[in-house]
């Protein structure tokens, strides 16, 4: 696992190309099955491929939301309280 962390990178420049259903539909599991406390899943995901919406996410902070300008696809975090 911390070889995993070590190599993780961050990816601020995209390609036209869509992401496949597929790998969406992996993307949706990997974070269903994000462990929390006690299985209390305080959080909601939200998968955004709309790029009307993710040019608006993109200006949605003064810093750090940029990048999602160009990308294929948003994932927004809720956590409970923040919706």
């Amino acid at each position: 696992m911390i070889e995993l962390l070590r190599a993780r990178r961050s990816i601020r420049r995209y390609t036209n190309k869509s992401i496949e259903p597929e790998k969406i539909e992996i993307l949706k599991e990997a974070v269903l099955r994000s462990p929390s406390s006690r299985n209390f899943d305080p959080w909601e995901f939200i998968f955004v491929d709309d790029q009307e919406l993710l040019q608006k996410l993109a200006l949605s902070k003064q810093h750090g939301s940029k990048f999602l300008e160009h990308a294929a696809l948003g994932i927004v975090i809720c956590a409970d309280g923040e919706k």
